[in-house]
């Protein structure tokens, strides 16, 4: 097996990243089981899938396109900025009259600086913070690329932003940490981009090393819980040691397993990812009001099973109204261009 799995069955780790942040979200879903319930609320690292594959799929692009900086960032967010608006615009309106807070939020959620800023109407903050890595990527992609040793460059950005984010900790700063806690498996996918370029084979030594890497995060979280540290020590961190394992789990499975039509719909949720995630983290997260017009009495899981397959239906139709709309603005374009 080699590296260039990642990049093969990329859609289907998207489809099963938006998967699990979809049950981290359903925040009161009880799945009967004490291990699958905690394996739900850890569903954040789905996020840390997203950026790792976005940060390979980068490198692929950048090595195959030459592009100017404006060119690759104009490209990033035309694939981004549409569905965002056409979901953030109403769903703050809709917040603002509803939760009577100022329409500050609306200007800074437009303007992509609301992260920054916290307004009351705040949007989730993955936009922001997908613009931030993307801007710079370029840079970072350049420097790699000139590495006569990129598993030491690599590991030098990892140790040196998971020493920001020690600091940032320790002052307080959390409300900022969805960034910075997915910086460094940003560093660790654009390394992975390179191996997926140069077609590197996933030897025996590779997976030991994963193995190693994954025993590290293990040791972490144990640790964490045996000596009582959870008020003190984030879960986050786990997910940069355990991503990339699980990634390569998945494909090893994906590639030698007869998973026919469970791939298939992990193919569409990832094809379908972002325009189901901004729908599941504004609409869907009003649970509490959603239950008042749609009630299974006692039982969660039921109302949570309907909500997903609304959901992922509403993630679908979005994405085909945004198609839409980016194939006829670009008709009107070209029929300008050509009157021109």
């Amino acid at each position: 097996m080699r590296y260039s799995v990642l990049s093969k069955y990329r859609t289907e780790l998207m489809g099963a990243a938006i998967f699990w942040v979809m049950l981290f979200h359903s925040y009161d879903l009880d799945l009967g089981f004490r291990l699958l319930n905690w394996v739900r609320a850890a569903g954040f690292g789905g996020v840390d899938i997203f950026i790792t594959l976005s940060s390979l799929g980068l490198v692929v692009s950048l090595s195959r396109r030459e592009q100017e900086y404006s060119q690759f960032m104009r490209r990033r967010a035309e694939r981004v900025l549409p569905a965002y608006y056409l979901v953030m615009i109403p769903y703050t309106i809709f917040f603002i009259l509803y939760y009577k807070v100022g329409w500050n939020g609306l200007i800074w959620n437009c303007l992509l600086l609301y992260y920054w800023v916290r307004p009351r109407a705040a949007f989730n903050w993955y936009v922001a913070g997908s613009m931030t890595f993307y801007a710079v990527t370029p840079m970072c992609f350049r420097s790699l690329r000139r590495s006569r040793n990129r598993e030491l460059w690599t590991a030098a950005a990892v140790l040196i932003s998971e020493a920001v984010n020690v600091v940032l900790g320790a002052e307080n700063y959390w409300p900022y940490m969805d960034v910075g806690f997915r910086v460094p498996v940003f560093f660790i996918g654009l390394l992975l981009g390179f191996y997926v370029l140069e077609e590197r084979r996933l030897g025996w030594k590779d997976i030991l090393f994963w193995c190693f890497w994954l025993g590290l995060g293990a040791a972490y979280i144990l640790g964490r819980y045996f000596f009582q540290l959870e008020e003190y020590i984030p879960v986050c961190p786990l997910f940069l040691f355990s991503t990339v394992p699980m990634c390569l789990v998945l494909c090893w499975c994906f590639e030698h397993l007869p998973l026919g039509w469970p791939r298939r719909f992990l193919r569409l949720l990832g094809t379908h990812s972002l325009e189901i995630y901004l729908l599941n983290v504004s609409l869907f997260s009003e649970i509490p009001l959603l239950r008042q017009i749609v009630s299974f009495g006692p039982s969660n899981r039921l109302y949570f099973l309907l909500s997903y397959a609304v959901n992922i239906a509403a993630g679908i139709l979005l994405h085909k109204i945004v198609e839409r709309l980016k194939g006829l603005w670009t008709g009107r374009k070209d029929r300008t261009l050509a009157a021109v």
